[in-house]
């Protein structure tokens, strides 16, 4: 697949080893501005959008394996020979499954408010409920999402950030919403993939996530002995953490 056909990207050159940044459900490659101000001073940053989100207007359905497709694709474009990836949420599950089909091109695995396992049946469930739900009201939906991405605390202390996420998803069409939805709930497990990875993972997840929880998470990081750091937030720690996330040092 052409690449333009699915994610739209922002290279920002230098001359050092390259950082690729995808956001996630409902987001957008803005999100990631506050950490990438702390590392495009020593590294090149690669930023992606995926499908109809942020200025991305691609409609074409697809899976997370097609998404890592179209990556290596990118980085063959952009002459780019190997990447630290940095996932959140959705992206991460894009990172695990380029790990799995493009293991030689990783320097690093960094994992934020995501997990390598698919869906339990009862999640596949929710996003068959989420797919009825985008189809009668996406407007409605949009909101209500983005709203339980963050804790109740986190709702009052980020009431900005929460409605410019808001307005920027509103632009998505309900078609670009349930092919996200899609993708995710028929994903693949990459656990096994990630066992004995001949490159570092991390896992940053937040002790109050309610999408992916710290349970699910902590089985993964025990299964394959990586790093990872646990902060005090729901979904969204890029938006809510991002100063914590730099202090990591997690490249």
């Amino acid at each position: 697949m052409d690449p333009k056909n699915l994610l739209s990207y922002q290279l920002l050159p230098k001359n050092a080893p390259t950082i690729l940044f995808l956001h996630g459900f409902l987001g957008s490659a803005a999100q990631w501005d506050p950490i990438i101000d702390h590392y495009k001073k020593s590294f090149q940053i690669l930023l992606l959008e995926l499908p109809n989100h942020g200025a991305n207007e691609c409609e074409t359905s697809y899976s997370i394996e097609d998404l890592a497709t179209d990556i290596n694709m990118v980085l063959m474009q952009c002459g780019i020979k190997a990447v630290h990836f940095v996932g959140h949420s959705m992206g991460g599950y894009v990172g695990c499954a380029f790990a799995k089909a493009y293991s030689d091109k990783l320097l690093s695995l960094t994992l934020i408010n995501s997990c390598a396992t698919a869906d339990a049946t009862d999640r596949q469930k929710q996003r068959n409920r989420a797919l009825k739900l985008v189809e009668k009201y996406p407007k409605a939906f949009t909101s209500m999402a983005i709203t339980n991405l963050f804790t109740s605390v986190e709702r009052e202390h980020f009431t900005t950030e929460i409605e410019l996420m808001k307005s920027q998803a509103m632009h998505m069409s309900t078609s670009g919403i349930s092919n996200a939805i899609k993708a995710m709930r028929d994903r693949a497990s990459q656990l096994n993939a990630l066992k004995n990875a001949g490159f570092p993972i991390q896992y940053i997840y937040g002790s109050r996530d309610e999408v992916i929880s710290k349970e699910v998470i902590e089985e993964e990081i025990e299964l394959l002995n990586v790093e990872f750091a646990e902060l005090d937030s729901g979904h969204m720690s890029l938006i809510t953490h991002p100063n914590k996330i730099v202090e990591l040092h997690f490249i």
